[in-house]
């Protein structure tokens, strides 16, 4: 009844708390010591900048200043129970945190009984902490709670009396007491540790039994936990026992690890094959964090400030668009839907959520404990997972991996193994994009990239072209200094519009003929600004229809009528952009008539035009200069294809920018024909901005 996993992780760590960031009435007691922290969200959060390292010091989250807090309390309670905190959620300015306290042994390394503390962190103003045992009603705070040395005792008492309900109501099968009966008394032996030895590869020691390793030791925990022999458990068993487990992995690490993990459509996971994959899939993920660690990543902290500057209106929209999905697939209006049904739900709006984002956020979202999620977290959480992206970009920020991950991906999708060039249409690219499990993309900076990539009038994309692309613009998107410095401009800006509306209202600009010459003034920027949604979505639709001259029953096209009909001149009232046009190009699904169904596509992708449109994070990826890596010095190791060949574009005579990443101008480095209409009299269509190309070249 009371049966739960052991957080053996605390066992592991060894490094000492940091300094105290609260002062605690008191002070801790001479003599005593903290348990390590456990697999948390404080051991995801990235490395404070160093002197040596010369960068700015950032400014501690709220949630990691939280984590602390809690550790600075608990870790004066006992020194003979181990314990690991875990962040449970956030509402407002409220942070909640849970600490499991156990008494693991080498006869039980799994304990019959452990002890929750719930904590609720308000970092409203001064953050101020309060906590209550298990489920009991009184609530604790600094001021006022045990006095010092009493705690121990607590927790002695709670375990007793879970241990008396137990024997009073033993529901443990025989299989549990076959898997938890002590082994026989034997010498025990300490070997020295090698500390060059990886997590992975260590032989997890029980008392009285041979050294085991990892793989045979996740066996015998996961057996001990499947009860009833089914060969399968929860999705929340399997996190737990995870993190109780010393695997040496990161929060972040452990939930891409779960992602791995195959769940029915009940929520449970068949553990045997995933426990054998385990080991190996650890080991890799040990060494990009260590390869991450030594680039010196991340380069800041974000915070959710940044994130709201950066991207509220799109999380805005995103959690609104759900709303009505949720709300359709929950009709009691419970705010929880099983696991399978809130999947299903994400992967509906496939013009939202990644494949990526989907895994991750099934990982992230609040389970209770029937394995229910709550849909009204979403928004927080998928702040945090964009958050958590850019603190742990393991592999985006590392071009080699990235490069090869990538190239992996377009040979199971055709790319030869012999060559010296090849194309790619342009949806097969955006599969391989969206497939790259590697990293986390969200689904509109998949769609950022597509509207970078110029393909051919049959949109075919050179695939050398693409690498170089990808390789350049990912790591700049998720570089956390990068990303932080364009929050603080988007800031300065609001700023300074601010004040210059307060400065116009202060002197007079509010009487009636200024409003007058304001109202035409906004009238003006509008019809510079373009037709409005409504407008551009009548002109596609009426466009494909145009080129549907079989007036097909489902409103389909095929691909090169699809893209004729993207050349049509009507199209230049809408005032689209190449990007524009391109990224809506791509995006089109292809059924297996090689046919596009183009009224669907226009109500799903033309309303993410004029989103897009109001970002200021991605303006710059989109009418700025487009950015190319110098992959050369990668061929030789992992050619793209064999033998080992050159791309002509970089064996040309530009010079490389910083870090291999060349700057070039679209208008005189575009040696592709673009599947974009070109007009040779007028010359190239103009920007949203309505700049002229900066060399003054028409591309006709």
């Amino acid at each position: 009844f009371f049966f739960s996993c052991s957080p053996l992780a605390v066992a592991m760590a060894t490094e000492a708390l940091p300094q105290p960031l609260f002062a605690l009435p008191g002070g801790p007691p001479s003599g005593s010591h903290a348990a390590p922290a456990g697999p948390t969200e404080a051991r995801t959060s990235p490395p404070t900048a160093s002197p040596e390292r010369g960068d700015t010091m950032v400014v501690e989250s709220n949630r990691d200043r939280g984590m602390r807090l809690v550790e600075e309390v608990v870790s004066r309670w006992s020194s003979k129970y181990m314990h690991y905190t875990k962040f449970v959620g956030a509402e407002t300015n409220l942070l909640r945190f849970e600490t499991i306290f156990s008494l693991p042994s080498g006869e039980r390394p799994v304990p019959i009984a452990v002890v929750r503390v719930h904590f609720t962190v308000d970092v409203s103003s001064v953050p101020k902490l309060c906590w209550q045992f298990e489920h009991e009603s009184v609530q604790h705070t600094v001021d006022q709670t045990l006095t010092s040395g009493k705690f121990e005792g607590w927790l002695d008492r709670l375990i007793v009396d879970k241990s008396i309900v137990r024997t009073v109501h033993d529901l443990s099968t025989p299989f549990e007491h076959t898997r938890l009966r002590p082994p026989s008394a034997v010498e025990e032996v300490v070997e020295e540790e090698d500390p060059e030895r990886s997590l992975s590869e260590e032989s997890f020691e029980v008392e009285g039994t041979h050294e085991l390793t990892l793989a045979e030791t996740l066996a015998n925990i996961f057996d001990a936990a499947d009860e009833e022999d089914e060969g399968f458990l929860t999705h929340k068993e399997v996190a737990d026992l995870l993190y109780a487990t010393p695997l040496g992995l990161s929060d972040w690490d452990i939930k891409l690890l779960m992602t791995t993990a195959h769940e029915n459509e009940l929520g449970s996971i068949e553990y045997k094959p995933f426990v054998q994959a385990a080991p190996e899939l650890t080991d890799a993920l040990q060494k990009r964090r260590q390869a991450f660690v030594n680039r010196n990543q991340p380069t800041a902290t974000i915070t959710h400030e940044a994130m709201d500057l950066c991207f509220a209106e799109e999380f805005e929209e995103t959690v609104k668009v759900m709303r009505e999905i949720f709300e359709q697939a929950d009709p009691d209006n419970t705010c929880f839907l099983s696991r399978h049904d809130f999947r299903q739900c994400l992967l509906q709006k496939h013009e939202r959520f990644s494949p990526q984002e989907v895994q991750v956020l099934m990982q992230m979202v609040r389970e209770n404990d029937f394995g229910s999620l709550n849909y009204e977290d979403l928004g927080s959480v998928l702040q945090q997972l964009r958050i958590d992206s850019l603190h742990n970009a393991l592999v985006e920020t590392d071009v080699e991996s990235l490069r090869k991950h990538l190239i992996l991906i377009l040979r199971r999708h055709g790319l030869p193994l012999s060559g010296v060039s090849c194309q790619m249409p342009i949806w097969t690219l955006r599969r391989v994009l969206l497939e790259a499990d590697q990293c986390c993309l969200s689904r509109m900076q998949v769609h950022v990239l597509l509207c970078i990539l110029e393909p051919d009038f049959e949109g075919n994309v050179d695939v050398h072209y693409f690498l170089r692309v990808i390789c350049a613009v990912v790591p700049h998107m998720f570089d956390a200094a990068t990303f932080m410095a364009t929050a603080g401009r988007i800031q300065t800006e609001k700023a300074e519009q601010q004040a210059l509306e307060e400065m116009q209202e202060l002197q007079g600009f509010t009487s009636g003929i200024a409003m007058t010459q304001k109202a035409a003034g906004e009238d003006d920027e509008e019809d510079q600004a373009g037709p409005d949604r409504e407008y551009v979505e009548k002109a596609l639709q009426q466009v494909l229809q145009t080129a549907d001259k079989e007036h097909s029953q489902h409103q389909t096209l095929r691909v090169p009528e699809f893209l004729g009909a993207m050349q049509n001149d009507h199209l230049q009232t809408c005032k689209l952009s190449d990007a524009e046009i391109r990224g809506f190009i791509a995006e089109a699904e292809i059924n297996s008539n090689l046919e596009i169904a183009y009224t669907e596509h226009v109500k799903r992708w033309a309303p993410v035009i004029f989103e897009l449109r109001k970002s200021k994070v991605y303006e710059g990826y989109l009418t700025g200069e487009a950015m190319l890596a110098n992959l050369s010095k990668f061929e030789k190791t992992f050619p793209t294809m064999y033998p080992p060949t050159t791309p002509p574009e970089e064996s040309g005579g530009e010079a490389s920018g910083e870090g291999g990443v060349k700057m070039l101008s679209r208008t005189t480095t575009n040696r592709r024909r673009s599947m974009t209409r070109t007009n040779t009299e007028a010359g190239p269509p103009a920007s949203r901005s309505g700049k002229k190309p900066a060399n003054g070249v028409d591309e006709g």
